[in-house]
């Protein structure tokens, strides 16, 4: 079975999960220490974690027009959103910032520290979105429905390859719209509440 365009982004996720806490502990220890291999290590991870999640960051541009959200959960996904599209600009603020750095910084640490924590937190809403809400899973009728979702197969490369384009300036233009209604971080101005009788 073929993965399909809006499962992209939860099996690239991974990367920018693993890379960040790598990169930031790598420092955190080899400053403490004096250990050069790992401040090396923490300098040449940070790019791969701001790459990595500009990558999964698109891919959840794109999966977002693919599947269902409405009430508490959409207010998960614009959450979810919001706060990685923040962290993938400040992880490349910081990969900049520590390529020119030969030891990081106290501050750098702690924005990396409280990174990982908006990450977690980032990724928890993923996770509920999907286990809690059946969000992106075709049995709980959680994925939008068209004539025929492209799978990532060489039969349908080309239809996926457009979709993905499409979905990419649809899940931008959803950004943008949400945004300017200032729906960024509604999982936390609700606390959770179910938006349903709003939706």
């Amino acid at each position: 079975m073929a993965m399909k365009l809006h499962e992209l982004h939860p099996s690239l996720v991974h990367f920018p999960l693993a890379l960040l806490p790598l990169s930031i502990g790598a420092d955190l220890v080899g400053r403490m220490t004096g250990n050069q291999s790992l401040l090396d290590l923490g300098r040449r991870t940070m790019p791969l974690a701001a790459a990595s999640g500009l990558v999964a960051g698109v891919a959840g541009l794109m999966a977002q027009t693919e599947v269902k959200a409405k009430g508490a959960s959409m207010d998960m996904l614009q959450t979810h959103r919001t706060l990685n599209l923040g962290l993938v600009a400040i992880a490349g603020a910081m990969a900049v910032q520590r390529s020119r750095d030969e030891k990081p910084s106290a501050a750098y640490l702690g924005l990396g520290l409280m990174g990982i924590a908006a990450m977690t937190f980032s990724a928890y809403l993923g996770g509920a979105m999907v286990y809690h809400d059946g969000v992106g899973v075709e049995a709980a009728d959680g994925v939008r429905k068209r004539p025929k979702v492209p799978e990532l197969s060489r039969r349908d490369a080309g239809k996926a390859v457009r979709t993905a384009a499409s979905d990419t300036v649809k899940g931008i233009q959803l950004t943008v719209e949400e945004s300017a209604k200032g729906e960024l971080v509604p999982s936390l101005a609700h606390r959770g509440e179910d938006r349903a009788s709003a939706g």
